[in-house]
């Protein structure tokens, strides 16, 4: 038995192609898809910071990113007038629904042990 990692070689189509003489070898030509952002993009960054300090370089990308991640996520949060409890309103609703979710199964799971232990006694569940 060999390991796994010395692998037969198999014959690949260029291999065949290279033990015929008489076929002519042509290089290979092959072109890659164009970058989904494009090499432009990259080189203007850099052309439009380079020269600056770090502070600025910050500033402009946090403006850049507050203004992108608020038109495309602005309609998720809650707006300016949402009352007193603001922003924490999705967090008191959440806590609230949970703390009611988790006392009805504590209580349906007591109900049921209770029967239990009480046909267990032989009180006929009661």
């Amino acid at each position: 038995l060999k390991p796994f990692w010395l692998k037969q070689r198999l014959n690949t189509r260029l291999d065949i192609e290279a033990d015929r003489p008489h076929k002519q070898h042509r290089a290979m030509s092959m072109s890659l898809p164009p970058h989904p952002v494009g090499v432009k993009f990259w080189t203007s960054l850099w052309r439009e910071n380079k020269d600056l300090p770090y502070s600025q370089i910050h500033t402009k990308f946090q403006n850049w990113y507050g203004h992108a991640f608020h038109r495309n996520f602005g309609r998720y949060f809650y707006a300016h007038r949402a009352g007193p409890l603001g922003i924490t309103a999705p967090l008191v609703v959440f806590a609230v629904g949970f703390k009611v979710a988790t006392m009805y199964y504590g209580t349906l799971r007591d109900l049921g042990a209770a029967t239990e232990s009480a046909q267990a006694y032989g009180t006929g569940g009661y």
